[in-house]
């Protein structure tokens, strides 16, 4: 598998002037090459890189640019013409000089990785990376790489930036080994919504558990806190030092709330990937169903972005296909309504977050029952009765471990839990202190 990982990096006054050189004469080459397959489409790569070998020996300004990238900008003229020959009508088109767009410069080989700060780059040197990396990221990307991309991510909204000032992203493209299929027999099914946020029914045909995941109640007081800074600011001159004090403040504690949900969503996408054959998942639109338009909708739409379900939806798919697991979409209309012990449907079984079947009698958590609906629409196992009504529930947060505990009196460890909650002193609500999610809360009654 190819896959992609995006780092930001720091360049100098001379590293920044020589990418703009590089970056024309990949466009020159660029359409030299197209020009020579218009007029020849038979010539191959090694053809081209042949013909081009007496052009750059006959021309000053491309003796200033190192090989390698000249040699890529042939390669991707051959692709483009590969493809449009594939796919489309055989017309290669010219590459312009945008002005204020995305521009890029791409190399064939992979950089070189000095540390998990530094990197080493072909005519460029060693540029630092803006963020410190792991040596050992999943599958141990620093030494599978193969190639690279910088993307110039500079907002278009900045004017007469210095080169240094740029903001440059670096793309490096790495490959993966194909995960083997898991055999576990053991299929999920997914259920989303908002009082629920991700119910997850998991079952082999002989057991069944049911557990809902919950990764934006953590972060309500931080909601708040936000909405609060925006309508203050608003309120206030935008001009004055206090106001882009108090913006600055928010911007970062945004980004810093940000990384903690994606922390918490990529540990809800393992603990449903975790040991797991099929993976079945309802197909809505969340993004139609939230579209503006509809004012008595307006606070479930608000719910519904809030706890963000495409985002740990794609994290899910993500982890799915590095393990291997099979992703099945069924169709969600009246999983909540139909029991999935009898297969009776009827609008009135369902009242709120209880689910009474009217033909058997079954008393059920609704959601639950729709992820169990999910399951068997998805695959031929059949979900045994559950345990009644009983829906284990657990919030994914803000996570820091604990220190350890030095202090012998009774109440240590709680003290030390206090004064390791991640949480602002006006609120009081608990955050989490494990690395892993736990129960927090379980429902056995209505």
């Amino acid at each position: 598998m190819h896959r992609y990982k995006g780092l930001r990096v720091c360049l100098t006054n001379a590293q920044a002037r020589h990418i703009d050189s590089i970056r024309a004469s990949q466009r020159f080459v660029y359409n030299w090459a197209v020009e020579k397959l218009l007029a020849d489409p038979t010539l191959t790569r090694f053809d081209l890189q042949k013909l081009f070998t007496k052009l750059r020996n006959s021309t000053p300004h491309l003796l200033e640019v190192e090989r390698i990238y000249q040699d890529t900008a042939i390669h991707q003229a051959r692709t483009a013409a590969d493809i449009s020959n594939k796919y489309g009508n055989g017309n290669l088109k010219f590459r312009s000089k945008k002005r204020g767009g995305r521009l890029s410069v791409a190399c064939d080989i992979p950089p070189r990785f000095m540390d998990n700060m530094h990197a080493s780059f072909p005519g460029l040197g060693t540029m630092r990376l803006y963020d410190e990396q792991p040596y050992r990221y999943p599958h141990n990307w620093l030494h599978g790489a193969r190639s690279f991309m910088l993307v110039d991510k500079t907002p278009k909204s900045w004017k007469r930036v210095k080169p240094k000032d740029r903001v440059y992203r670096l793309f490096v493209s790495y490959d993966m080994s194909e995960p083997e299929p898991a055999h576990t027999g053991v299929a999920a099914g997914l259920d989303r919504g908002i009082t629920n946020p991700t119910v997850v029914c998991k079952t082999d045909g002989d057991t069944v558990s049911f557990t809902c995941y919950d990764t934006a109640v953590s972060f309500r007081s931080n909601q708040s806190w936000n909405d609060e800074a925006r309508r203050t600011i608003q309120r206030r001159n935008k001009h004055s030092n206090s106001t882009k004090k108090m913006k600055k403040q928010r911007n970062n504690y945004n980004w810093h709330n940000a990384n903690a949900r994606d922390y918490a969503e990529w540990l809800l996408a393992k603990e449903i990937c975790y040991g797991v054959d099929v993976i079945c998942i309802e197909n809505l639109d969340i993004e139609a169903m939230t579209r503006r338009g509809n004012a008595s909708k307006r606070g479930l739409n608000r719910g519904l972005r809030y706890i963000r379900h495409h985002s740990i939806l794609k994290k899910v798919r993500v982890v799915a296909e590095r393990l291997g697991i099979r992703i099945v979409e069924v169709d969600p209309r009246h999983t909540s309504q139909e029991c999935y012990v009898c297969s009776h449907r009827e609008k009135e079984n369902r009242d709120g977050e209880k689910f009474l079947c009217l033909a058997c009698g079954r008393l059920d958590n609704a959601d639950g029952n729709a992820s169990a609906n999910v399951v068997q629409r998805g695959t031929d196992i059949r979900v045994p009765a559950g345990g009644g009504i009983a829906l284990e529930r657990r919030e994914m947060g803000r996570t820091r471990k604990p220190p350890k505990l030095v202090c012998t009196a009774p109440d240590a460890m709680r003290r030390r839990e206090r004064q390791a909650c991640n949480r602002p002193k006006t609120s009081s609500a608990t955050k989490h202190l494990g690395r892993y999610a736990y129960v927090t809360q379980c429902y056995f009654g209505i």
